[in-house]
């Protein structure tokens, strides 16, 4: 039983019809238990379990929240996303309807290189409050922790200012924000001849100023034709573990560039996209730890785009997990268990698959082992479902809400506590 020793709440969460845990046990490793109450102590669980075993009898004067018999699972994790930005590529995606690829559109001046004279030209303040909306649309869906990347900046005086603004942003909000360099995103124009230069900037100049003022936690880079090699991305990954980030790698996405086995030739926490992975990448991804992101709706925005092997990549041993890609070019969504949803039936994982990569995994693929479970000592992140099953999330494309959202031990949506 998930019980400890409390002298002392908060706030009570109560009258849960069943409490998804995600803790590894039970059926699918789920974990649940019926008729449910969570105890909060500012911002960790103190203690989990069933009405039944309350260890505070008298909770009279402590605020709570009536879940109304409604199902509660832990705060959804959104470990992947471009989500800090301004402007739109509306136009692009009428392009690619029209026929032209993604590459085409890239090499016509347009891709990541329109996104960044927008936040060139953008302020801060102008970057902040063209994304508070998208954060917002995020928690009012359940998700808690999201993961932020930089590379639409491509200047050092730029990707540190994106940096910045997205740190602001957590701080300042309801959710927390997990910070990820990515200037290795796109060449820039001003090292279109000479991709490497770049390269050696991010590893010289950005890397030790982002480490020494912790402005993100690691270090991503695009792996494929007309961004950057394996032979590129190596030393500046190498670098970024040396000054004690992480490292990530978008790999395999638009054709097999090897950016998967650089994934696991380094020991990167998680790797992206992976829909051109081969049986010999996801056996090296699995053997190395690496846990790998199944970004399904980029994939079914770029029209036609090749599915994740999301089947193949659990049967081979590896973690995934899940989330959005949100960005303007390729995944304009907030939707994070739309995200689930197209993982389940475009990449082939089971619905207890994606529930686990919302949660436990997402927290995996950013390192943090504080969240996606329910359990005492856990961060004080929970969402109740609007209705009886988990599974909501998965099956009810495009409505799927939160009845109340519990962010850091606060009630973030939803009635306030009584």
């Amino acid at each position: 039983m998930r019980t400890r020793t409390v002298l002392w709440a908060s706030l009570v969460v109560e009258n849960i019809g069943r409490l998804w845990t995600m803790d590894g046990t039970g059926l699918h490793g789920l974990g649940s238990i019926d008729d449910a109450e969570v105890l909060i102590d500012a911002d960790r669980i103190a203690w989990v379990g069933p009405r039944a075993a309350l260890p505070i009898p008298d909770l009279r004067g402590v605020p709570r929240i009536d879940a109304g018999g409604r199902a509660a699972l832990p705060g959804l994790v959104d470990c992947h996303t471009h989500a800090l930005f301004t402007g739109d590529r509306a136009d692009e995606f009428a392009r690619r309807a029209r026929g032209e690829s993604y590459a085409q559109i890239m090499v016509a001046g347009g891709g990541i290189r329109s996104t960044m004279r927008a936040v060139r030209a953008a302020s801060a303040e102008q970057l902040c409050d063209a994304t508070r909306p998208r954060l917002r649309r995020m928690l009012e869906r359940g998700v808690t922790t999201v993961e932020i990347k930089s590379g639409y900046g491509l200047d050092v005086a730029s990707e540190l200012a994106m940096l910045r603004a997205a740190r602001r942003l957590g701080e300042q909000g309801d959710l927390d924000v997990v910070t990820t360099l990515l200037a290795a995103h796109a060449v820039p124009p001003e090292h279109e001849q000479d991709p490497a230069a770049w390269i050696d900037v991010v590893t010289r100049e950005l890397l030790p100023e982002v480490a020494r003022d912790q402005l993100a936690s690691a270090c991503d880079v695009f792996v494929e034709q007309g961004a950057f090699s394996v032979a590129q991305a190596r030393p500046m990954l190498r670098r970024a573990k040396e000054l004690g980030l992480h490292v990530r790698v978008h790999a395999e996405q638009l054709s097999r560039s090897g950016g998967a086995a650089l994934a696991a030739e380094v020991g990167a926490l998680s790797a992206g996209h992976l829909e051109h992975a081969s049986a010999e990448d996801i056996e090296a991804l699995a053997k190395a730890g690496v846990v790998c992101e199944v970004l399904a709706l980029a994939q079914v925005f770029l029209r036609g785009q090749r599915a994740t092997p999301g089947r193949a990549l659990v049967d081979g041993g590896c973690t995934v997990a899940v989330a959005t890609d949100c960005n303007p070019g390729t995944a304009m969504s907030t939707d994070l268990p739309l995200a689930a949803g197209l993982a389940v039936t475009q990449c082939g994982l089971s619905a207890e698959e994606a529930l686990r990569g919302v949660t436990v995994n997402g927290a995996r693929a950013l390192g943090l082992h504080d969240r996606g479970v329910i359990a005492a000592g856990k961060r004080a992140d929970l969402v109740v479902l609007d209705g009886a099953s988990p599974i909501d999330l998965v099956y009810r494309w495009g409505d799927a809400r939160a009845h109340t959202v519990v962010s850091r031990g606060r009630v973030v949506v939803g009635p306030k506590p009584r």
